[in-house]
C-alpha cells in the first residue's frame, strides 16, 4: 500500500522522534553508586537547574543527592548560596572517577567558591558526612544507575 510521500515522511519523523524519546528516557540517570552505597538522585542538566542546585531545598536524606551534568569537562566552581544545610561535594570526571572532594561544607562558607584542581564532567552533592562514612577518596570509581 502506497501512503504517498507526505504520509511516508510523517511516519518516518514519528519513528525518529519516538526512538529519540525512548532512548532518552531509557538512559535517564536515576541513581549513583559509590563506596558500596546507592544514592537516589535529582539531576540538574540545564543552566537554570544547575544555577539553582540545592538552594532553598529541604535537607537531603543520607541516601539522596543531586547530580550536576555539564556539557563538557571543566573546573566548575560551587558555592553554598541560599543553602539551608551542610553537604559534601564530589567532582567526577568523564571516566566516572572522583577527581576532587569537599567535605562538610556549611552554608556559612558562602560566598567562597570551591573548585576542583582537575576538570570534571559531573558534580554530586550528598548529605554532610557521607564521604567520610564511605571512606571515599580521589580516584574511586562512581557508577551511574540508569532507568
Amino acid at each position: 500500500m502506497n501512503l504517498g510521500k507526505p504520509a511516508t515522511i510523517f511516519v518516518l519523523v514519528l519513528i525518529v522522534l519516538g526512538s529519540f524519546v525512548f532512548f532518552h528516557q531509557s538512559n535517564k540517570i536515576v541513581g549513583v553508586e559509590m563506596g558500596g552505597k546507592t544514592f537516589s538522585i535529582e539531576v540538574a542538566r540545564t543552566n537554570s537547574e544547575r544555577a539553582k542546585g540545592l538552594s532553598g531545598h529541604l535537607p537531603l536524606l543520607d541516601d539522596q543527592g543531586m547530580l550536576f551534568v555539564f556539557p563538557k569537562p571543566d573546573k566548575y566552581g560551587f558555592w553554598m548560596k541560599d543553602m539551608n544545610f551542610s553537604i559534601d561535594i564530589i567532582w567526577i570526571d568523564a571516566n566516572f572517577k572522583i577527581v576532587h572532594i569537599e567535605n562538610s561544607l556549611p552554608p556559612e562558607t558562602y560566598p567562597k567558591v570551591f573548585y576542583p584542581e582537575t576538570p570534571a564532567l559531573y558534580v554530586l552533592e550528598v548529605s554532610n558526612g557521607e564521604v567520610e562514612k564511605l571512606s571515599l577518596k580521589v580516584g574511586d570509581a562512581v557508577k551511574f544507575l540508569k532507568k
